[in-house]
């Protein structure tokens, strides 16, 4: 299993109006996208950030589908620009041991397929995650 977090913190000039419609985009992500096994969205718990989603799929194939799925740009358009402080990253209990190394790869071949999303990731404040050049 992949299970893929995103963590974040939103600007304080995002109203609860916006974070809700936000937060409803990634419960929408977890109903619609075919290959998310589970999810869970919510409050993130004992740290800088305020929430988090945390989605399960099975492989490579099933995380680059949930990564390039209608719904999941749908949530990038709707919440990259309201969000301070975003940190997403993925954690595994395959042990292949160049794992880092593919999902690295479907995160930049995602950013390629969608130079408007990597544009928005690239305009969040303090970004972290998957498929960027440090």
């Amino acid at each position: 299993m992949i299970y893929h977090i995103n963590r974040a913190k939103m600007k304080a000039s995002a109203t609860p109006d916006q974070i809700e419609a936000a937060l409803e985009s990634w419960r929408e992500q977890g109903r619609s996208v075919p290959s998310v096994k589970s999810f869970i969205i919510g409050r993130d718990l004992g740290g800088d950030f305020e929430y988090s989603a945390v989605f399960a799929v099975e492989d490579l194939d099933g995380l680059f589908e949930y990564l390039t799925h209608p719904t999941t740009y749908a949530t990038d358009d709707l919440g990259l620009n309201l969000v301070e402080d975003l940190t997403i990253f993925d954690v595994s209990d395959d042990d292949d041991p160049e794992l880092n190394a593919k999902i690295q790869e479907l995160h930049r071949r995602r950013n390629e397929l969608n130079p408007e999303v990597a544009g928005m990731l690239a305009d969040v404040p303090t970004y972290r995650g998957a498929g960027v050049d440090d």
